[in-house]
């Protein structure tokens, strides 16, 4: 089964990708058909296949010969790769809710790297997939998917406003505190927690770099941002991971 789940996300890597261009655009994810960036002719089938298009084109288009990200098929695999362990993670049904779970933070992901924003329209997807999770009668209970919401928003909620206080400006977006009150439902309070440990603990490294790097440069328009999104979204792949090894011993 995790082979077939692998290869089903894969194509929903390629959905990925044009979900992550077009959504922040405010281009409809569903049409026009994807066509090249570059020379924006219509891409056929032979140029659609994940990864494997990539590969045998050399990272370019097959007619306009312009290069092509390699972030595409690396998109591609890691939601492969997301899905496949996922279905390892729960062999069942159940996978249904836990890849479109893992679809939203992947998404959520690359477009708050591009633009510091967060659509609500995959919030809204992740909460469906974190109700339809809670609902089965094998994950957490209600009550610890509402405490969950608490913990995953009320702390960066409070970051926020003592930012607001201290130094006149946002410590968190919105965006972010949504992001883990949906990722609360689907955790509960306690795995929530421990998400927040792990994106510390996976942002720090490269927060420390920014702030080096923004001592060090030249270039006034260097403002050291770090969108805090995607490691909340690694945070939460982890605890999901990780929490119900950490709970047993």
């Amino acid at each position: 089964m995790e082979y077939f789940v692998f290869v089903i996300g894969l194509l929903f890597g390629s959905f990925a990708n044009v979900v992550i261009y077009r959504l922040p655009r405010k281009i409809s994810v569903i049409k026009p058909p994807s066509a090249c960036p570059s020379c924006q002719r219509r891409l056929s089938a032979v140029d659609l296949v994940p990864i494997f298009s990539w590969v045998i084109l050399h990272g370019r288009c097959r007619m306009c010969k312009a290069k092509i990200s390699v972030r595409y098929p690396l998109v591609e695999l890691m939601c492969g790769l997301l899905f496949a362990s996922m279905a390892r993670f729960s062999p069942t049904l159940s996978v249904i809710p836990l890849c479109i779970f893992a679809f939203v933070l992947l998404t959520v992901s690359f477009i708050d790297r591009d633009t510091r924003e967060i659509p609500d329209v995959l919030l809204i997807f992740g909460a469906i997939a974190s109700v339809l999770w809670v609902a089965l009668p094998y994950s957490l209970t209600w009550q610890n998917a509402l405490l969950g919401v608490i913990a995953g928003a009320v702390p960066l909620l409070l970051i926020d406003r003592i930012a607001l206080l201290l130094w006149k400006k946002d410590g968190f977006g919105y965006g972010d505190v949504k992001l883990m009150a949906v990722v609360g439902i689907f955790l509960g309070w306690q795995a929530t927690l421990w998400a927040f440990f792990f994106a510390i603990l996976v942002s720090f490294p490269f927060a420390v770099y920014l702030m080096i790097k923004q001592r060090l440069s030249s270039d006034e328009n260097f403002d050291g941002y770090m969108a805090f999104g995607p490691f909340l979204c690694i945070g939460a792949i982890m605890a999901l991971w990780l929490y119900p090894l950490i709970s047993h011993q």
